[in-house]
Parts: C-alpha cells; sequence; structure tokens
C-alpha cells in the first residue's frame, strides 16, 4: 500500500528539513534586533536563501501532516498491538516532538504574527494542573503563606524565559529549534527504526 511509505516521508523530510536549517543558520542571528532584519536579508540578499526559506518552512509543515498520517495509518491498521507496542509509544512521542519542533521555529521570524501567535500558544502553559499559575491544583502547591506557582514561575515561565514573549523567548526557542529537539528525534528514531527491524519489518494490516 502507498501508504507505507509515509514513515519513509516523514524521514525524508526530516533530513530535508535538517540541511536546509543549517543553511539557514548561517545567515540568523537570534537576538531581537537582528532576527527580522536577517530574515528579510535571506529574502532579498542571500543566493537562494529565499528558495531554501521556503524549502524549509512548506517541508515543517509537510512534515506535521505526513507524521500524523504515519500514525493514523499504524493506528487503523492495528500495528500498535503486541510486539509493536513499544515502538508505538515511542512513535507518540516522536509526534508530540514534531509538534513542539513546529512551534519553536514559529517564532523564529520575529514578526508580528509570529510574536502574537507565540503568546497565544505559551498562554495555555499558565494552566496545566500544578503547573501553570492559573491551573488547577496550583493553590495546593504552597509552604505556608509562600505560593510555589505564580507567574514568574511557572510552566510558561520555563517556556519563555519571562513573563511575555521577549528577547528570551527567542533564544530558547532558538536553542530547542535548532539543537534540543533535533537530538532528541534522531536518538528516538533511531530506536524508531530499530524497533521495526527488530519487530519484524513494517506491518500492515493484522
Amino acid at each position: 500500500s502507498y501508504t507505507l511509505c509515509l514513515g519513509g516521508l516523514s524521514f525524508f523530510l526530516f533530513i530535508l528539513l535538517t540541511v536546509t536549517g543549517i543553511f539557514l543558520m548561517f545567515f540568523y542571528r537570534p537576538t531581537a534586533a537582528q532576527a527580522w532584519e536577517d530574515m528579510q536579508a535571506l529574502q532579498t540578499a542571500v543566493g537562494f536563501g529565499l528558495i531554501v526559506r521556503n524549502m524549509h518552512r512548506w517541508a515543517a509543515h509537510l512534515m506535521v501532516l505526513s507524521v500524523f498520517l504515519h500514525m493514523a495509518r499504524v493506528f487503523y491498521h492495528g500495528a500498535y498491538k503486541p510486539p509493536r507496542e513499544f515502538n508505538w509509544v515511542i512513535g507518540v512521542m516522536l509526534l508530540q516532538l514534531t509538534l513542539l519542533l513546529s512551534f519553536t521555529g514559529y517564532l523564529l521570524p520575529w514578526d508580528q504574527l509570529a510574536i502574537w501567535a507565540i503568546t497565544v500558544g505559551s498562554n495555555m502553559a499558565r494552566a496545566p494542573p500544578f503547573l501553570g499559575h492559573e491551573g488547577p491544583g496550583a493553590s495546593l502547591m504552597a509552604l505556608g503563606d509562600v505560593q510555589l506557582v505564580h507567574a514568574a514561575d511557572d510552566a510558561r515561565f520555563a517556556l519563555l524565559g519571562g513573563t511575555f514573549v521577549g528577547e528570551g523567548a527567542l533564544l530558547r526557542f532558538y536553542v530547542l529549534h535548532c539543537v534540543a529537539l533535533p537530538l532528541v528525534i534522531g536518538f528516538l528514531m533511531a530506536i524508531h527504526f530499530w524497533r521495526v527491524r527488530k519487530d519484524g519489518g513494517i506491518s500492515g494490516p493484522l
């Protein structure tokens, strides 16, 4: 079935994103004063810059789609059942990391659309149980009269490096997008491929 190629397509898009991302890193500085100017220079003054940036952007959208469709194919074919349940968990983690990779990359152009989109998206981190200062259980996280979870030290603050989307958030998202998340994804993909081979290859409908 043609749907069996979705995992390989996701891997190909990850490689394409890595190659184009390294190219873009040579012309980008993650500071509030220079990020937007560097993105404009990439599109107007750098040879093939506009092409490579668009390849990176569209490959990112396609990777999110292909990973989701790959997971849907595995689910509907029942290919998550024993002995493949461990690899299913790895796959779910890879889907979550792919979405986080897309989310962190969205801020890097440092335009108004990116800043306000991340502001809206990061506001959700105010509300997780016990970790967000507006979430359930936050009032229980206290030592006497001292609240342990508040706006200056909750999950949103950890994500942004501050109480608003500023230069600290840009630097954190840049490091997550370009270093931390790709390394974790690469490690988990190696385990994923090893388990596919160990479990007897690509599974069709069971």
